[in-house]
């Protein structure tokens, strides 16, 4: 496959794929770089070395506390990503967000913020969903539980909204 491909677009099934089954061999820094690199063709760039972890907390917070005030109704009407590299990117994103969270908390945090970066600058996605349960589980960890309680409600609005069914678990 990727050797017949004709543009990179083509492999992404396959990268898809094999970074699902890297995950599932348990080979979880493998599944990350791969992920990283197909996000680069996609115009997501991993930095070199991870942030420091309070800059990156420091974001985040920033980012909850405009989430935490939308309504209901502002979420759900919400523009969807339509830009398809970053629909792609998210795709992509989704399944190291699992393999992080078992693999590198800090990492984990990073790529929270980095999908929370994509849904607010392009819009909603079905992976949204991910990314806003994933914040939320960062802010039970951080003993911030209403903040928690409220983005895990808007996680579940967008899983309701995109009828996202590979995600209710």
């Amino acid at each position: 496959i990727f050797a017949h491909a004709k543009v990179y677009r083509d492999k992404l099934r396959a990268y898809a794929t094999l970074i699902k089954a890297l995950g599932a061999q348990h080979k979880l820094q493998d599944a990350t770089d791969m992920g990283f690199g197909v996000l680069s063709h996609l115009g997501v760039q991993r930095q070199s070395l991870l942030p420091d972890k309070s800059a990156v907390l420091r974001d985040l917070m920033a980012l909850k506390s405009s989430l935490v005030d939308l309504s209901d109704a502002e979420l759900l009407n919400y523009r969807e990503m339509v830009n398809s590299d970053m629909v792609a990117a998210m795709s992509f994103l989704q399944p190291l967000l699992f393999c992080n969270f078992l693999l590198n908390r800090e990492e984990f945090t990073t790529i929270v913020f980095i999908m929370l970066h994509l849904t607010l600058t392009y819009g909603i996605c079905e992976e949204s969903c991910c990314c806003l349960s994933s914040l939320s589980a960062v802010l039970c960890r951080m003993k911030d539980y209403n903040a928690s309680e409220r983005i895990g409600q808007l996680a579940i609005l967008l899983l309701e909204k995109f009828q996202s069914r590979k995600y209710i678990s």
